[in-house]
């Protein structure tokens, strides 16, 4: 019997013109996913557009030279929620056969995509804010009503989503997010990173990949690798990334005179070749949808430790392939990175486990096939749970 997935693909075969909406294409998870996901969808032949609010930067090059229709198209302030005539304008000349929106344009970008006139509507939410603001659930609940389908990237997302905002069940699915693991793959841990800085094949590097803010706390990750380096005087740390929080980064580095082995690095656009050149991949988040850099340490074959929060624990099969901590614990996360660094064994067993359950479970293909059953099929009111989770 055909089943409904197949159904779906079969329906695909006409090639479907997608709008992805976000507020930037600067480097983040969220937005590598939007990437990722645009290009993946025009190899198999569908029109990919992105339109952004507030900025494009520098991730937007690479998809124009690509052969995207990339926008800014302001949409700042509340009352943009009710009415954006910008976007709708920029809808009704795309004229997409689905709008995806993404985190930070949900309420915006799904009224606009229905006063263009679109016919299908998707909403992916990759994560919570710091802090969500007081009346956040209520514009969530508002938005849902010019949606088709919700999509929560982690279980504890949909659990939020269903439990808390109080979303119908049936509306929110869950699609875990996937990693090319023929980008993203294991290598020489001596490359340009490390003779950039100045470390030796023999020391011990931390490697961080995120946006630079309060939620990722890199402010323990800092003051954690100082104690642990007391212990390891060749170890470096290395964070990779930019955001708000980098001033009081650098100041918390020179109050611990750290200047010589921690280093802000910045952004890159491939980031592929950074992970290699990590011994021990660090995730010290206070919230975490899925973690894509944390994907991408796995499948770089990187042995991972992260906080017990969010959808880290799945990622990481319960610790069966990575280290979690508590949230907010130095003292524990000191520990695993000392385990880590003293144990070769354990860490080369840690980071193989990882790089094959980035290989069985969190293929890329898989998510973008999930993806075109949503634009093309939807999900029936009734479906089941079970029908609902994309984990591989």
């Amino acid at each position: 019997m055909t089943t409904q997935s197949a159904m779906a693909r079969q329906r695909a075969a006409r090639p479907l013109r997608v709008e992805m909406v976000l507020p930037s294409l600067e480097p983040g998870g969220q937005e590598l996913v939007v990437v990722r996901l645009a290009r993946e969808l025009s190899a198999r032949g569908h029109d990919v557009g992105v339109t952004v609010t507030m900025e494009e930067g520098s991730l937007a090059t690479g998809l124009r030279d690509a052969g995207h229709d990339i926008a800014l198209v302001p949409a700042p302030g509340l009352k943009t929620n009710w009415r954006a005539p910008s976007l709708i304008t920029r809808f009704a000349q795309r004229q997409p056969d689905v709008v995806h929106v993404h985190s930070g344009v949900w309420l915006k970008a799904a009224r606009a995509a229905r006063a263009a006139g679109t016919r299908r509507v998707i909403h992916t939410v990759h994560g919570l804010l710091d802090r969500e603001p007081w009346y956040g659930d209520t514009l969530k609940r508002l938005a849902a009503r010019a949606t088709d389908v919700v999509v929560a990237v982690s279980d504890p997302l949909h659990r939020y989503l269903v439990d808390d905002v109080r979303l119908q069940p049936g509306q929110v699915v869950t699609v875990i997010n996937g990693v090319d693991t023929s980008t993203y793959h294991p290598g020489n841990r001596v490359g340009p990173l490390r003779q950039r800085l100045g470390i030796s094949s023999d020391s011990i590097v931390v490697g961080h990949v995120a946006r630079l803010a309060p939620i990722k706390n890199q402010i323990l990750l800092i003051d954690s690798f100082a104690a642990f380096r007391r212990q390891f005087e060749n170890a470096h740390l290395v964070i990779v990334g930019d955001g708000p929080e980098r001033a009081s980064l650098e100041r918390r580095i020179h109050e611990l005179s750290l200047e010589a082995s921690a280093h802000l690095v910045g952004t890159f656009d491939d980031t592929a070749p950074l992970y290699r050149e990590f011994d021990v991949f660090v995730l010290c988040s206070r919230a975490e949808g899925t973690s894509m850099s944390i994907l991408e340490s796995m499948a770089s074959g990187v042995a991972v430790i992260a906080t017990e929060v969010g959808g880290n624990p799945a990622l990481l099969d319960g610790g069966s392939c990575g280290v979690l901590v508590p949230s907010e614990n130095k003292d524990a996360l000191v520990g695993a990175l000392t385990r880590l660094a003293t144990n070769e064994t354990d860490r080369l067993t840690c980071a193989r486990a990882a790089r094959r359950r980035a290989e069985s479970v969190y293929a890329e293909s898989r998510v973008v096939d999930r993806y075109v059953d949503l634009y093309n099929a939807g999900v029936s009111r009734t479906t089941s749970t079970e029908s609902q989770q994309c984990v591989g």
